[in-house]
């Protein structure tokens, strides 16, 4: 394990060998290749104009358009590292089967149906036809592919990675998808209503190769004004439309998606097809993931990917890079990062790009310099240091930490004897940030966001430590294991952990005008699960009013110093909404066909033996 204090330079060395190319000397071809069973795929081919040398590629699959579309027509960026363009790659932008303007029917996630049946399509016997097209027609060609992509685009990379071809040199999937139950639209059960504007750009099928949106975002009951972009109040709004049977009407009637989402509310054999996690036991190429720590769309897939690969699927040569960003943001040059009002440090997606991204490219395509040396690159969120591990740095801690919830609101080593209970109102249900502002999907900045509005709230249970006397660092998987009963039949469970800046804390440089960071809750990590599922995903199980049971809610990793004189707060509540659907707490066997008469206020309690365990390293 090596660590590396961040610092405000960038360090470069000689590995840097760019030609200078910039996207005018690049040009580009517009092509349709066929796949095994005669669909044809757009595809677009940019390629260096100096034709005196080979090049590798570079690609991307893409359900998002590889507009701009036309001969004659260059994107102002070819990709988001500038360093790997001017060193020379033939960049390679395809649509994915059934989008924009490549032919056929398009499906989320679709599973590799070609491995049960040879006869049938996917999106490994696309990739493959594509390479082997590349491979047999481009000019100045040195026969290495490299795929990349964020995302959806991150799935598509790892895709990728299972198919085996020859040609195949390296993968970098960013924020991939992996499982839609839990991550994006689903979460444990939850569902997403953050995700309702953008429904149809997933589920609605074109009906012929279009260079034209098909779909809008932007024509539901919700925009007030479009050309001004003035919304309707995000809660309120949502908070009339509770019922997930009553949000029909923000959804095109053929969108096959949302029908799939409310046909299959539990962890079915449907659903469990569509995990991709398990699939990358079959990667075969060098593959890195990269992410970060406060995505709130993908952290699950991020994690749980390159975890999978470095325990199943050794010729994957699994590399991890997990800094403080959210989603998309490795790809941006920021000099100073802010997440809300938290700051990391000084260009950490430039020196990424530079010092590993471009290396990891540069290395396995042509050859030059050596890959990046460490097995995972991991940003510590406390501490705002990076560390490199040689092996998966989450594997389960030998020393752990226990704080038992106890009524008096304080995190104790010892269980208490009493129990706190709280109401949980479906008509006055806990906001998920404090702002009114509409947001379609999720606002990023939520993931840190100050939590002293929610600890005000008799809806939401608050515990904390005394200030620490030395730095305590987390890293791992949490075990959230509340005690708990509820005077209906259902419940939802958050469980959010928390650093506590001091009240003396002075003002810094690098705070934010205007913002209170003394005494500010920031939040690290939020877990949660809807109740039923709470003994299976795939069986879910009323519970029986008045009794006690175990709740584990999942959390995920954490690497986070808890810095001498924070303390640490755990936050236990039954709803944060908008950002998920609310639990009617009343029994409904499809929690999809709940009316709004469903919804009722229940009493949840909370036991003194209710534990937090922290995995805890030096």
């Amino acid at each position: 394990m090596k660590t590396c204090v961040l610092i405000g330079c960038l360090v470069v060395g000689s590995l840097l060998q760019a030609q200078g190319l910039t996207t005018a000397d690049y040009s580009k071809k517009e092509i349709c290749i066929p796949m095994r069973d005669g669909v044809k795929l757009f595809t677009t081919i940019y390629a260096p104009k100096n034709t005196s040398q080979d090049y590798p590629v570079l690609m991307i699959r893409t359900c998002y358009s590889v507009a701009p579309y036309g001969p004659d027509t260059i994107p102002e960026q070819l990709m988001h590292n500038p360093d790997l363009v001017a060193s020379g790659y033939i960049f390679v932008k395809q649509d994915v089967r059934g989008r924009w303007m490549s032919e056929g029917e398009f499906e989320n996630t679709k599973p590799p149906y070609s491995w049960e049946d040879e006869s049938r399509t996917d999106e490994v016997t696309d990739s493959y036809d594509t390479y082997d097209w590349l491979v047999e027609n481009l000019e100045n060609f040195n026969g290495n592919i490299g795929q990349y992509g964020n995302s959806y685009l991150g799935f598509t990379a790892l895709v990728a990675s299972v198919t085996g071809h020859s040609n195949l040199k390296a993968v970098l999937a960013m924020a991939p998808v992996t499982n839609f139950y839990f991550e994006d639209f689903n979460r444990y059960g939850l569902y997403g209503m953050n995700y309702m504007p953008v429904m149809d750009v997933f589920g609605v099928q074109k009906t012929a190769p279009t260079d034209t949106s098909w779909y809008n975002v932007m024509n539901k009951d919700f925009v007030l004004n479009a050309k001004k972009k003035i919304m309707v109040d995000y809660y309120d709004y949502f908070l009339q439309s509770r019922a997930l049977s009553q949000t029909d009407h923000l959804i095109n009637p053929s969108n096959f998606f949302w029908k799939n989402i409310k046909n299959h509310p539990n962890y079915d054999a449907y659903r469990q097809k569509r995990d991709w996690i398990q699939y990358l036991s079959k990667s075969q190429c060098p593959t890195m993931v990269v992410g970060g720590w406060n995505d709130e769309q993908n952290l699950y897939g991020i994690v749980k990917s390159f975890r999978k690969m470095i325990k199943d699927a050794p010729d994957s040569q699994a590399k991890l890079v997990l800094g403080p960003w959210s989603h998309g943001h490795p790809k941006r040059r920021d000099s100073l990062y802010y997440l809300g009002d938290i700051f990391y440090g000084y260009n950490l997606a430039e020196i990424y790009q530079k010092e590993i991204e471009y290396t990891y490219f540069e290395y396995h395509l042509k050859g030059r310099g050596e890959s990046p040396d460490f097995r995972a690159h991991v940003f510590d969120t406390g501490k705002k240091q990076w560390t490199d591990f040689n092996e998966d740095p989450f594997v389960d801690s030998d020393e752990h930490i226990t704080f038992y919830l106890r009524a008096d609101g304080s995190l104790s080593n010892q269980p208490g004897k009493s129990n706190q209970k709280y109401l949980s109102d479906p008509d006055h249900p806990v906001p998920f940030i404090e702002d009114d502002h509409f947001h379609v999907m999720a606002p990023k900045h939520y993931m840190t966001d100050d939590q002293r509005f929610a600890s005000k709230r008799q809806d939401v249970l608050t515990f904390v430590t005394d200030p620490l006397e030395e730095d305590m660092t987390v890293r791992g998987v949490i075990q959230a294991l509340l005690q708990f009963s509820t005077d209906h039949e259902d419940a939802d469970l958050y469980v959010k952990l928390i650093d506590v800046l001091p009240m003396g804390r002075l003002p810094q440089p690098t705070d934010k005008e205007d913002v209170k960071m003394n005494g500010f809750q920031h939040l690290v990590r939020a877990g949660y699960i809807r109740g039923r599922y709470r003994n299976s995903f795939e069986k879910p199980e009323p519970f029986t009013p008045h009794e006690k049971t175990e709740v584990n809610v999942p959390v995920l990793e954490v690497c986070h110093t808890f810095k001498k004189g924070h303390s640490v707060m755990i936050q236990v509540q039954s709803s944060m909404f908008p950002l998920f659907d609310l639990n009617p707490q009343k029994y409904i066997d499809n929690i999809y066909d709940a009316g709004d008469e469903d919804f009722e206020p229940a009493l949840h309690t909370i036991y003194g033996d209710s534990k937090i365990v922290l995995p805890i390293v030096h």
